[in-house]
């Protein structure tokens, strides 16, 4: 303990005055009446004892009412235990975590986590003289980041709302600052605390951990299309993925599928501690060019992430492309649908222009496969095309070599004829995406058609359909952006009963199906880096493209090529749901974005563990426990100000005045 003013020490001698007087007064003689004789001694006795005491508390009094009086002018302190590092008044930095995870009860107060992380930063206010400039921060941008005076920061404090950006404070912007306070649940999902330890050891970073009532929490991950190909006014289905983060059984919690604003689906989950449950929805599309949907879970406290937007379209009719060397060899398999637009061409009558524009190209058993149309095939599917290679009947090579060669594919031809030996194909893998709601009854003794191998190849991407014994008959090579379906053995007779099976036409419905890609996604998160969706048509292509919700309108940082709009999610864009893309006064299509489901694992970091992580090296790096505002006041006050007793010694000046005053009047002998 250390004195601000240690000559005030010698006033102590004062405490000389009352001991004087207790003596003297102890010398005069008292008289003591008495009624009987017969009492004289116990009285004396008694009435000795009585006086001797209460006077003895009060020269205790005295004596310490002087003591702490001088004590409170020298006004002693507890030096800081970090003395070495000096607060600098004008930088300093408080950054308060507003992101949706602090929606949750505080475990110890009747308030949510952010205003419990509120009121704790206006503490940290108050450590600091009235004209110091504060910069204060969250997850989203406060007043640009300008110093503010105290009474503007606890308005801004006071007025915090939630944001959609995940916890990441901005700490290369307070590199300059003396001190950075940070106020949050330490999410394990989204911080990174890497970017502590790399900062300048000059900054002191304090971390105060606000301590959340309970990490339970139920959130829609994710959905998707059974069928990515939607057909009008048909049964079609959805994959719902909820995950239940809390580590207790959830019941029956009701999920419910919304379309157009009407309900159109609903059931109940029994959901497993830290597991994610995947339901299945059945709906029907409508005739609208864009539906917009959304599914629901009931949950609280933490309730922005119960809601999953997205859109849903009609697929356009899939262009299916044949080459082969007898015109309109599938027509008869592709025409009769209405979902299929089908054209076929000859090796040397091709339309290339709409060769290109196919979602599949079959080339099917050409014998003189030209170099033209090998550099024309390897491009499409390079370039995010589908492509089925079905070899042709007899040796004939053609233009295949250097068409597998720019595909950069294992295959060889085997030189198998068509009396060549028959192998009986594998049952496939029910399991397989592939074939997804083929077989509504599914037989692993089925009978499979046979073939011959024309061509061999290895390492595909994925193996459809195999042969007994394990040899590749249907594979699938990504290339690019695209894909490569390759055939075994020609769609004859002669080398394959597979045309004649009932698996045939499945197979071949199901490879144009996957050749399908929607235009856009179902749906978009907040903080995605880049969307991709299709650009205007030529006569509306000038402008700016911008992207509304109600009255909002956000310019987000675009660019165009190759057909394609690229662009960049406005840092704004704040609020879940659906946005039009609009292009002047056109709407071009109506886009879903959702929150970040990082957000939705709450489980945090202990104030131990974040110690355990960071370590001791990182001295300038200093973590708090759990408490409330004046601990936490208090622990920075010892840290850095050191701590003040005069207040205490003041306190207990007037205590013991008090009490002398108690014993004079109310202690009778």
């Amino acid at each position: 303990m250390a004195f601000l003013y240690p000559y005030f020490l010698f006033a102590l001698a004062a405490v000389a005055v009352p001991i004087i007087l207790h003596l003297v007064q102890l010398r005069r003689a008292k008289r003591i009446a008495f009624s009987n004789v017969k009492f004289i001694q116990v009285s004396k006795d008694l009435t000795a004892s009585q006086r001797n005491l209460k006077e003895l508390l009060i020269l205790f009094c005295r004596i310490l009412f002087i003591v702490f009086l001088v004590l409170a002018f020298a006004q002693p302190f507890i030096p800081a235990s970090d003395a070495a590092v000096t607060v600098n008044d004008a930088n300093l930095d408080i950054f308060v975590d507003n992101s949706y995870s602090m929606q949750r009860m505080h475990s110890e107060e009747d308030l949510t986590m952010l205003e419990v992380a509120s009121d704790q930063a206006k503490t940290v206010l108050d450590l600091f003289p009235a004209s110091t400039a504060f910069k204060l921060s969250s997850t989203s941008r406060l007043n640009h980041g300008a110093p503010l005076q105290k009474s503007e920061a606890i308005s801004i404090l006071d007025q915090l709302a939630y944001s959609a950006k995940p916890f990441a404070p901005s700490l290369g912007e307070s590199i300059q600052a003396s001190h950075l306070f940070i106020f949050s649940d330490f999410q394990k999902s989204s911080l990174k605390l890497e970017d502590f330890k790399s900062k300048d050891a000059s900054m002191q970073v304090h971390l105060i951990p606000v301590s959340a009532a309970a990490a339970s929490n139920i959130t829609i991950d994710s959905v998707y299309l059974e069928d990515e190909f939607l057909r009008t006014d048909a049964e079609s289905r959805i994959h719902v993925l909820v995950t239940n983060t809390s580590n207790d059984l959830a019941e029956d919690v009701p999920v419910k599928l919304f379309m157009q604003g009407q309900q159109v689906s609903a059931l109940s989950l029994d959901l497993p501690p830290r597991q994610s449950t995947e339901a299945v929805m059945s709906f029907r599309a409508t005739g609208e060019a864009i539906s917009l949907a959304y599914v629901q879970v009931e949950d609280y406290p933490v309730e922005f992430d119960n809601t999953f937007y997205f859109t849903l379209s009609s697929s356009a009719a899939i262009a299916v492309t044949e080459v082969s060397d007898n015109t309109a060899s599938l027509q008869q398999l592709y025409a009769g649908e209405s979902f299929f637009k089908y054209s076929s061409y000859t090796n040397d009558n091709i339309d290339y222009a709409k060769l290109a524009a196919s979602n599949i190209v079959i080339v099917n058993g050409v014998k003189a496969l030209s170099a033209a149309l090998a550099a024309n095939l390897s491009n499409y599917a390079k370039e995010g095309g589908t492509l089925l290679i079905i070899p042709p009947v007899g040796s004939d090579r053609g233009a295949y070599t250097s068409l597998f060669q720019n595909l950069n594919m294992p295959v060889r031809f085997t030189g198998a004829g068509a009396g060549g030996a028959k192998t009986n194909l594998m049952a496939p893998d029910p399991n397989n995406p592939f074939f997804r709601s083929i077989f509504s009854d599914f037989d692993a003794k089925m009978q499979m058609p046979t073939a011959s191998r024309s061509l061999s190849w290895s390492r595909a991407s994925e193996d459809i359909l195999r042969f007994r014994g394990g040899s590749p008959f249907l594979s699938r090579f990504d290339r690019g952006t695209g894909a490569v379906y390759l055939m075994a053995a020609p769609l004859d007779e002669t080398y394959s009963s597979l045309p004649n099976h009932a698996l045939f036409v499945p197979v071949m419905y199901r490879l144009a199906i996957e050749s399908y890609q929607q235009q856009q996604q179902l749906a978009y998160t907040l903080n995605n880096n880049i969307v991709q969706v299709p650009a205007a048509t030529k006569q509306q292509r000038e402008g700016v493209y911008q992207l509304q919700q109600d009255t909002l309108a956000f310019i987000p940082e675009q660019q165009v090529r190759g057909g394609k709009l690229y662009f960049t999610v406005p840092p704004e864009m704040e609020k879940a749901g659906f946005y039009t893309l609009q292009l002047n006064d056109s709407i071009l299509t109506t886009l879903a974005f959702n929150y970040d489901k990082g957000e939705s694992y709450l489980e945090q970091y202990t104030p131990d563990e974040l110690r355990t992580v960071i370590g001791s090296e990182s001295g300038n790096i200093h973590v708090y426990d759990y408490g409330d505002a004046f601990s936490i006041k208090g622990e920075f006050e010892k840290r850095y100000f050191g701590v003040k007793l005069w207040k205490y010694c003041l306190i207990l000046c007037l205590f013991f005045l008090m009490a002398e005053i108690a014993l004079i009047r109310f202690f009778r002998t």
